[in-house]
């Protein structure tokens, strides 16, 4: 540099500040790097990039519905931009994929990954006319297996091609034999019957060519790599899972949940190989195939339940790099060697995009020290493969470390499961963190381990108790039939679950925000065959489908069947600081003190302050008094709240009170907790007591209040929810869009009385609740913000 400035005749001064800038401008490089690198990325980021890749796919497809493809696997890669399209969303009949099934649908394949794929095609698309086309897969496939006593050849593997046939079908290799293993289990979850046989042998093969560090190299000899190791966990979690051989087991008509535990835990080992490693910028241990890595990391992160791949978000940095790796004007992907192929790599990181998003139902949390938290780890992924047959939506589960986790990490999970046998044992913070899960919507599924055989359960749930009374105020109490835990989903006699088996939770308020079960529930997950096909006696199928009918009960309950996708922000009420009574500037609503069962949502209003705080510049109080019906109690206060989700009638004195009250200006806000007849019916009958003159009424759909004119929101198309309690005894929502449903009373010009029929209460204090008729917490808290503000100002 010095050199060059001499000989353009730039002086030492000169010199010195181009050194200067060039420092500040590389500085400002990095700085920008390092913002695009841990910036933020969104659902809406992601999917306009999945849209993008898509279309790239469909603007190379040739007119006879294929893509180029590769000599000796012919309708491979078409079978991949396929699959890729169909993952990203593209429905079976668009255009696109219309004509590549047509196309795939005359292909009869010998290869292995042009079968396999093909396979992963008709599974996916799940059309009748497709069975024979997938059963003559799995038969090719299952001959195709390397038998032992091949020289040269690994048992339990395959090769590219027909074995004695073709000159590349030689040896077998884990890249094929892992794709052989994606077809034959997709298929085994359409109904198509693959033999065990199949699964025991590759199982028996990664096995035996997992390397001392616990990773997997493409052969012997070849340095190990990510995108290998990827292949090897993920098919020996594949293979476990079509043998459930799990840690349980059946023994006539007893179901044994002691088992022994696997001493040599090769997935994890081979998990903590990966952890080491760990990287989405290239694919580790080779300088090659980082599209074809990203999908299997995919596989791994999504089949083991691993949120953290070591420290690492694996779906949030894969795809911030596919992100920002993606051609800006074409919308493809490409890398060197075979991922020079723009449709090759494009379909890979579409995969990786598409199939890492799915919406998380269930998570079990690492706790204490040892496995004691993670008996029966199948469990959790057999209940997800029946969820996602049942709700025809790609599901997943993951596993959650309370350590160093937020409220916010921790809501990404809606059902968490603590299990163990041992008595809990958490810090203050954590517990702290619990306690603000279950109260931001979070629902905690306590199991006891224990049971079975397999040991004492009462010193956990003693445990499980002081920490219910600790953290929730309320004891852990027997769930009646009555309760929808029994019926959300499909309805469940507890007689069926086994003697002693019984569910217990503690009311939080408009929910039951906590569930104990004092016998393993994973324990039957895991026996349980999402495919119908493995035989049990009766009394073990009874108890088995019970179980599952519970497990998907519980998530339907504590969800509504309403999930967020990975990436999507969750929204965490500030519950660190509230904004006391007494406070300058702050506007403090009284609770009227009614036995109408107000005290069921205690947190709504404290909630409706938060959410004020959040969206508007107006100072709600957190502390909401009780008050008694008394006009003089009740004069500082300009609003007072009225809610219940029961009868009630006023004494004389008390229509007395509230009538000086309102005469003199105050005004109520009225909601029907989890919108109860018996409560509406009761407001609209007392509150014309307290005004005669009055009458309730409809607000119109085009009064003010019902849109941003004073500061708040647009009401004209709110989300109603409607449970319907269906013939069968289980409960659909029906959702319909609304203008805000809102009665009144007016005195004068003056609305002096704002109703809601519908529940606001208890969707300010938990999300998506099954069984209130009313609003989803969003447009509750928008309502309640534009009937205070409209209250305040008019």
């Amino acid at each position: 540099m010095k050199q060059l400035t001499e000989k353009v005749g730039v002086g030492e001064r000169e010199y010195k500040d181009m050194q200067k800038i060039l420092v500040l401008i590389f500085v400002f490089i990095v700085w920008l790097d390092g913002a695009n690198a841990f910036a933020e990325i969104t659902p809406a980021q992601v999917e306009a990039s999945i849209r993008r890749g898509v279309s790239y796919l469909q603007k190379n497809q040739k007119g006879n519905g294929g893509w180029d493809e590769y000599v000796r696997a012919d309708g491979g890669l078409t079978a991949l931009c396929t699959l890729a399209q169909l993952n990203s969303g593209v429905p079976v009949n668009d255009p696109s994929v219309r004509k590549a099934l047509e196309y795939l649908r005359r292909k009869e394949p010998r290869d292995t990954y042009s079968v396999s794929l093909q396979t992963l095609v008709f599974c996916q698309v799940g059309a009748g006319e497709d069975i024979p086309r997938i059963q003559r897969n799995v038969r090719w496939l299952e001959k195709q297996q390397i038998l032992a006593g091949i020289p040269g050849a690994f048992a339990g593997a395959w090769s590219y091609g027909e074995v004695g046939v073709s000159e590349i079908a030689v040896g077998g290799d884990p890249s094929n034999t892992q794709f052989a293993l994606l077809a034959l289990s997709a298929a085994e979850e359409r109904g198509i019957a693959v033999a065990k046989s199949a699964f025991e042998r590759s199982l028996a093969y990664w096995s035996g060519i997992q390397t001392k560090a616990g990773s997997w190299a493409y052969s012997q000899g070849m340095s190990a790599s990510g995108s290998m190791t990827c292949a090897g966990i993920a098919s020996m979690i594949i293979c476990k899972g079509h043998l459930q051989s799990g840690s349980s087991r059946v023994e006539g008509d007893n179901i044994v949940c002691c088992g022994a535990e696997a001493a040599d835990d090769r997935i994890q080992r081979g998990l903590d190989w990966l952890a080491q490693s760990f990287t989405v910028q290239g694919n580790p241990g080779s300088k090659f195939y980082i599209f074809y890595y990203l999908y299997a990391l995919e596989r791994v992160g999504r089949l083991s339940g691993q949120r953290l791949i070591g420290n690492h978000d694996w779906y949030r940095e894969g795809a911030q790099f596919l992100l920002n790796n993606q051609d800006d004007f074409a919308g493809f992907w490409a890398g060197p060697l075979t991922e020079d192929n723009r449709n090759v790599a494009t379909s890979f990181a579409l995969l990786f995009l598409a199939k890492g998003k799915r919406q998380v139902v269930l998570g079990r949390l690492q706790h204490g020290q040892g496995n004691d938290w993670s008996k029966h780890s199948e469990g959790p992924r057999q209940l997800v493969r029946h969820l996602e047959k049942d709700w025809g939506r790609d599901l997943a589960w993951q596993t959650v470390q309370l350590s160093g986790a937020t409220v916010a990490e921790l809501l990404q999970t809606p059902v968490l499961m603590i299990a163990g046998q041992e008595p809990l044992s958490f810090t203050p913070d954590e517990k702290k963190l619990l306690k603000d899960y279950v109260e931001q919507n979070g629902f905690i599924l306590f199991e006891a381990t224990a049971g079975d055989g397999c040991g004492d359960p009462k010193p956990f749930e003693r445990s499980v108790q002081a920490l219910c009374n600790e953290l929730f105020d309320g004891p852990l109490e027997r769930l009646p039939p009555t309760h929808p835990i029994w019926y959300a989903e499909r309805k469940v006699d507890a007689a069926a679950l086994g003697e002693g088996f019984w569910v217990y939770g503690v009311q939080t308020c408009c929910r039951t925000g906590v569930a104990y079960v004092p016998r393993s529930i994973t324990c039957r997950w895991e026996l349980s065959d999402p495919t119908g096909r493995t035989a049990f006696s009766p009394a073990v199928k009874q108890q088995l489908d019970a179980s599952v009918a519970l497990g998907q009960n519980i998530i339907a309950y504590s969800t509504g069947r309403e999930l967020k996708d990975k990436l999507e922000t969750r929204s965490v009420l500030e519950t660190t600081r509230g904004v006391g009574a007494n406070e300058r500037g702050v506007v403090t609503i009284a609770r009227l003190a009614l036995d109408a069962g107000g005290e069921d949502a205690r947190r709504a209003i404290p909630n409706l302050a938060r959410y004020v705080a959040r969206d508007i510049p107006l100072r709600i109080a957190t502390e909401s008094p009780r008050i008694p019906i008394n006009a003089k109690q009740l004069e500082p206060y300009p609003i007072c709240w009225l809610h219940g989700r029961r009868a009630f009638q006023f004494t004389d004195q008390e229509v007395a009170e509230l009538r000086t009250y309102i005469e003199h200006g105050g005004s109520l806000l009225v909601d029907s907790i989890c919108g109860d007849e018996g409560f509406a019916t009761a407001v609209r009958e007392q509150l014309t007591r307290v005004i005669p003159n009055g009458v309730m009424e409809p607000v119109s759909s085009k009064h003010p209040m019902l849109s941003a004119a004073y500061g708040g929101f647009d009401l004209s198309n709110v989300q109603l929810r409607i449970p319907d309690r269906g013939v069968n005894g289980t409960i659909t929502i029906e959702k319909r869009s609304a203008v805000a449903q809102l009665e009144a009373i007016k005195i004068d010009s003056r609305i002096a009385v704002l109703f809601s029929p519908y529940d606001l209460s208890c969707a300010l204090e938990s999300q998506n609740s099954i069984q209130c008729p009313g609003y989803s917490t969003e447009d509750a808290a928008k309502i309640g913000i534009n009937m205070l503000l409209f209250m305040l100002l008019q």
